[in-house]
């Protein structure tokens, strides 16, 4: 029996007049096909149609992504420096994980009027009530750390598991590694990208099972490589030449990537060896069926999705982990899911983001462990609330049958929260990191303009700071980087950001004999991830058979060549 019966026949009622055909997106002006498929997703959760299109509603589900984003923001009481991934300007208050735990976010509950604008009321609730600033899962140990899964001396580490570490993001059981991003049990190495089991690499992507190998592209199983793509089994190869054991050492000890000008110059022919004459499948999926999408493990039924394992039935989604039945979310553990993320170990959720071990929440965020609640923001262990107010389950059904068809009227259930109640930099938001959104874009969807200094975001760091250094000061070669370079701030001016290198890091490149990077560690992060394959998918052609494929985008390398599956296969039966 529904416990929302008036607002569920009104959502019938709009369902079944709903007919396939072209619509034009509310946001951007793009056309796109509502087919049969969509319409069902609708009716599967008794939910009115998206005004926006699926590109769209994409970056609605990402921006609530913490990303890789750190500021210095303020505790709303004491004034005191809070480090966090949400920027001061957003005006979203911040509390450290500890004291938010200890707080009562019920007090702050209030009543509803359904005759004036939800959301307008939902964003007055979500500027009062704090969120824990750097929302870890487990408790890090001596490390600077963002969604924390358990870090021992980690520096600038976010989503991630690692212990003596620097900059790394959803990177699992990292081992004195340096710039890595969406690595699994990566030790020794840096400047990694989406692989998995690696000892002593650097600058390596989409490769895994290697050791003591530089400059690698859809590796596996290689050792003593330098400079080699869709190569399988190989030792001694050098930028896919193969050489014998003497002469790849000779080569390789004339390249000294201890200096800033022949690391740099090495890069960027292996990025050329991408662009040009590496072959790129059509996905990186495996063991996957009836799937449109890349980096699907394990998977079935999965259309338009990124970045799943073990997960089944899912339509425009990313990040599903043992994921079933969701549509428009991420970071799913969970099922019937819809238009919310991220989301984790929570089912029945819709249009709601930041929760974790809850189920049938709807337009909330940032809650745990709660059911049947509406409208909360930063509730724990809860049930029947809305607007973090305590209702009787009979009372609760009643007003929220109101609520919801007041937002019929209104025009806003079926909306996802505006993009512009995020909490971080749009530039290095999650649709700008994840979906394709531009800086062109920041005007469209409507999020308020700030400078990534505002509000005392940088800290007591300063571009005007009088000690300022400028990165083309730097010795080229780590050998020469004294302690006088130790703390000083260094700025990149690319991004107008100021950053300083520690004693501990230094070490580091020492140790490898690795340059010191030019610029901050947030644009190389962000360097790494535009390297990844990610929405919106589109079609091209297949290099070798001509066939046309539908795969996802890579900022980086826009033109390359594209092998169907088939084709890549064949490709690598002869040429890996």
């Amino acid at each position: 029996m529904s416990k929302t019966p008036i607002f569920d026949s009104k959502v019938k009622a709009i369902l079944d007049a709903t007919q396939p055909g072209e619509r034009v997106c509310e946001m951007t002006g793009e056309k796109w096909m509502m087919d049969a498929e969509e319409i069902s997703w609708y009716k599967k959760f008794n939910v009115p149609p998206s005004p926006f299109s699926p590109r769209v509603r994409m970056w609605h589900m990402t921006n609530f992504f913490a990303v890789y984003q750190w500021w210095w923001n303020k505790h709303p009481e004491t004034g005191a420096p809070v480090l966090s991934y949400v920027h001061p300007a957003s005006k979203i208050k911040v509390l450290p994980d500890k004291e938010w735990f200890e707080r009562e976010m019920a007090d702050y509950g209030r009543a509803i009027d359904s005759s004036r604008s939800f959301l307008d009321q939902f964003r007055a609730l979500q500027l009062d009530v704090p969120i824990n600033a750097t929302r870890n899962f487990v408790d890090p140990e001596n490390s600077i750390a963002t969604v924390s899964l358990g870090d021992r001396n980690g520096y600038f580490v976010s989503a991630s598991q690692s212990e003596d570490s620097f900059y790394l993001l959803d990177t699992q059981f990292g081992t004195r590694t340096m710039d890595a991003n969406g690595g699994i049990n990566v030790t020794d190495s840096y400047h990694i990208n989406h692989s998995l089991r690696l000892h002593g690499c650097q600058f390596i992507y989409e490769s895994r099972d290697c050791m003591s190998s530089s400059f690698l592209f859809d590796c596996r199983n290689c050792e003593f490589c330098f400079g080699a793509a869709n190569k399988r089994n190989r030792k001694y190869v050098w930028f896919n030449e193969q050489l014998n054991k003497e002469e790849w050492e000779r080569r390789r000890a004339e390249v000294d990537l201890g200096s800033y000008a022949q690391m740099t110059a090495t890069f960027d022919r292996f990025t050329k060896l991408i662009r040009e004459e590496a072959i790129w499948p059509q996905n990186f999926n495996e063991g996957s069926e009836d799937c449109l999408g890349d980096y699907l493990i394990k998977c079935s039924d999965l259309q338009h999705c990124l970045y799943g394992i073990d997960s089944h039935g899912g339509y425009f989604c990313y990040g599903l982990y043992n994921g079933n039945d969701n549509a428009f979310s991420c970071a799913i553990p969970g099922e019937h899911n819809y238009q919310s993320g991220p989301v984790g170990n929570t089912s029945n959720s819709r249009f709601s983001c930041t929760l974790v071990r809850c189920d049938n929440l709807e337009y909330s965020m940032n809650c745990y462990d709660c059911t049947d609640c509406f409208g909360c923001v930063g509730l724990r262990k809860k049930q029947f609330h809305i607007f973090n107010k305590a209702y009787a389950e009979e009372e609760y059904w009643k007003v929220l049958d109101e609520i919801k068809c007041a937002m019929l009227e209104h025009d806003e259930y079926g909306r996802p929260f505006p993009i512009n109640f995020g909490f971080n930099y749009y530039p290095d938001s999650g649709p700008v990191m994840y979906f394709g959104a531009t800086i062109e874009d920041w005007d469209v969807v409507g999020r308020d303009h700030f400078e990534a200094s505002a509000d005392g975001a940088f800290g007591t760091l300063s571009l005007d700071d009088p000690r300022m250094r400028e990165v083309d000061q730097l010795p080229d070669h780590i050998r020469d980087l004294d302690d006088d370079w130790i703390g000083k701030p260094i700025a990149d001016r690319a991004i107008n950001r100021p950053f300083a290198l520690t004693k501990a890091e230094v070490n580091y490149l020492k140790k490898f004999n690795l340059a010191a990077p030019r610029r901050h560690f947030t644009a190389r992060m962000l360097d790494l991830f535009y390297s990844m394959s990610s929405g919106p998918f589109i079609e091209q052609t297949c290099f070798s058979c001509a066939k046309q494929v539908v795969m996802a985008t890579n900022r980086a390398y826009p033109e390359r060549k594209v092998y169907c599956n088939v084709c890549y296969l064949k490709y690598l039966e002869v040429h890996g």
